[in-house]
């Protein structure tokens, strides 16, 4: 018995260890992950992406995941910008090449 109760807190203790934690978080910034819909997992994620609460709610709105909205981002498209672009059919770099041509989704169409 006294074995079974030491494997289950060791279990215990590990499932607690291993969750997701707000570290590195000032409390405004929990609170506006939270206001944002975002649990400490996904916050993390994003935040680590380079994001804050809201960037990463309208990026997620529009279909776009962490990785995604980084390398969209690093080529300086808005989320309404990559949106459409990517809502006419095109891949990233695609979409560079036209717009550097001063195209737009529709334009390029």
């Amino acid at each position: 018995m006294k074995i079974f109760i030491a494997a289950v807190m060791s279990v215990m203790l590990f499932a607690c260890a291993s969750s997701p934690t707000w570290e590195g978080m000032s409390e405004d910034d929990i609170a506006q992950w939270k206001a944002n819909g975002f649990d400490a997992r996904s916050a993390q994620v994003w935040h680590r992406g380079g994001f804050n609460a809201a960037q990463s709610k309208a990026w997620g709105e529009a279909k776009f995941d962490v990785d995604s909205a980084k390398d969209w981002s690093e080529e300086k498209f808005s989320v309404d910008e990559a949106a459409n672009w990517t809502q006419s059919g095109f891949e990233l770099d695609d979409a560079v090449e036209q717009r550097s041509k001063g195209l737009t989704p529709v334009k390029a169409k």
